[in-house]
């Protein structure tokens, strides 16, 4: 691709003279800010916590001859801590939007909804025992089945979920994805919390209307406004260990790396059950839904110059007993997926390059579909202001499938 080699180079060029002046102390500039919280009582124990963030990417890719900027993500957040036992939390924004899909007048549009902003995550949470047990209900973000499916967005170590690239299982730590939930989140009640270093979160959920056409084939048969219909609900866990240092969890999103600030070592299992969702020849004939993970977690310093970050995980997906079920879903059939990432920072050039390899192998394609991926950060403030670069090629599971490469460029910042 020689439009890749060209970005490659110029994101070198601009690399160059920021990491030159990284290295002369008297021009380095303050990045440093206070985090944007209204403190509601005297001593700041009562407060409201914003957060803002944008992701915008320059992306070409082996399929498409021109260039394609958008904007990956733009969110805001919001969760207030309004006693030790009480915290709401607020959190809306858009997601891929692109020249593709702009509208010329977003308050006139009917079907293309890509340019509004909707609700993320909206719960409220009462702490029963204070760290070891809080519960809580609304549309949420404690997930199953693994960490990746519960991170977040604003301190990945590579520039984008796995699966966002070329693989057959598109986005697959969410395994439910645009089948139950909305955009990953489901509206029911959750509990957490953290028993010595073992942490666990469980759920059950309302899963959203989903009806397919009844046939040999399982489909999806969920409908809310039949009160005497199965499949409505569905449950999800994860489940994890920490053996060195503690990992906080206030807040659902699980931090993709902690740049050697912290000795991490988790080892986590979880899974997803949606019974009775799907139903073959006649709403009666049901099946289930059911998928598993297992991970490990790893992020760490080396020595004063290096750190390392490195994530190794196993999904098992599982839709009824059928051979041939495609989900509607980004993860379209039953099979399984391994993934991996490693990468190293070298703190004082502020750079992490990293790898990532995904294979897929699903019953919905004949062949096992792989990818690799090749980044590299640049930390200009840490995870608050960040540009990425990833190349990323593999081919799809069908028979005959040509390689896909695709390279990103990400500006990323956050308040």
């Amino acid at each position: 691709m020689k439009k890749t080699n060209l970005i490659l180079f110029l994101f070198a060029l601009i690399l160059m003279p920021l990491t030159a002046s990284g290295q002369q102390e008297d021009s380095k500039p303050d990045h440093s800010y206070k985090p944007l919280q209204l403190k509601l009582n005297e001593d700041g124990s009562k407060y409201v916590r914003f957060i803002m963030w944008h992701q915008l990417w320059m992306e070409a890719n082996s399929n498409r001859e021109s260039l394609r900027y958008s904007i990956r993500r733009s969110r805001f957040l919001a969760y207030a801590q309004i006693s030790p036992r009480f915290l709401i939390l607020t959190h809306f924004g858009l997601n891929n939007l692109n020249a593709g899909n702009l509208t010329a007048n977003p308050n006139t549009q009917s079907s293309n909804q890509s340019s509004l902003l909707f609700l993320h995550d909206a719960w409220a949470e009462f702490a029963v025992e204070p760290g070891k047990l809080h519960v809580g209900t609304g549309l949420h973000y404690w997930n199953g089945i693994s960490r990746l499916s519960n991170q977040s967005t604003l301190n990945m170590m590579t520039l984008d979920n796995p699966g966002a690239g070329n693989s057959d299982a598109r986005l697959f730590p969410w395994g439910n994805i645009t089948t139950s939930d909305q955009f990953a989140r489901h509206l029911g009640i959750y509990a957490k919390g953290s028993l010595g270093k073992f942490h666990y979160r469980v759920s059950a959920n309302n899963a959203r209307n989903n009806i397919g056409t009844l046939g040999a084939v399982p489909s999806y048969q969920v409908d809310n406004s039949n009160e005497d219909a199965t499949g409505l609900w569905n449950y999800a866990g994860y489940f994890k260990y920490d053996i060195f240092d503690k990992e906080s969890d206030k807040l659902p999103y699980f931090v993709g790396t902690y740049l050697g600030k912290k000795k991490v070592l988790s080892v986590g299992a979880g899974f997803f059950h949606h019974p009775n969702a799907l139903a073959v020849n006649d709403l009666e004939d049901r099946e289930s839904v059911t998928h598993f993970a297992a991970d490990v977690f790893y992020d760490a310093p080396i020595n004063d110059k290096l750190a390392i970050n490195a994530l190794g995980a196993f999904y098992n997906y599982k839709y009824g007993s059928t051979d041939g079920f495609a989900s509607g879903g980004l993860v379209p059939s039953s099979g399984s997926v391994l993934h991996g990432q490693v990468g190293v920072l070298f703190r004082d050039a502020k750079l992490m390059p990293y790898l990532t390899y995904n294979s897929v192998d699903l019953d919905f394609t004949p062949e096992t579909s792989n990818e690799v991926g090749l980044g590299l950060n640049y930390f200009i403030n840490g995870h608050f202001a960040k540009i990425t670069a990833e190349f990323t090629t593999g081919s799809r599971g069908a028979t005959g499938a040509e390689s896909t490469n695709i390279f990103r460029l990400q500006t990323h910042i956050f308040l």
